[in-house]
């Protein structure tokens, strides 16, 4: 697991992409080869979407500016398998670490705006 990232989050993210996944490939027949290769994403994906947060949130830490913050975020947002469940989650991380950080603001709402 991912020592840097709250437990909650990490769980979370491991979950929504799993169910990304297998919602992604549900069409396909339900064999070990596509089992395999579900998993296979999804495990990648998870590796990518912690450590990314990883590096964003101590960034975050260790510059504190919005500016970087809301790049870094909008970079993470079209990340496959993103979702709002997510998003929200690592806001609350963020504001862990600041909470003078808004994103009630119209700059910041597209970051809340996904396609179900």
């Amino acid at each position: 697991k991912y020592e840097s990232l709250n437990k909650f989050l990490s769980d979370t993210i491991e979950k929504e992409l799993k169910a990304f996944y297998f919602k992604a490939f549900r069409r396909r027949s339900k064999n070990l080869e596509t089992l395999d290769l579900i998993k296979e994403c999804y495990l990648d994906q998870i590796d990518l979407f912690n450590n990314y947060l990883e590096q964003l949130l101590k960034s975050f830490k260790e510059k504190r500016s919005k500016s970087l913050l809301i790049e870094d975020l909008t970079k993470f947002k079209n990340f496959e398998g993103c979702n709002k469940k997510i998003m929200k989650f690592v806001v609350s991380e963020i504001q862990k670490i600041d909470d003078s950080v808004n994103f009630d603001s119209d700059e910041t709402k597209y970051l809340f705006e996904f396609d179900d």
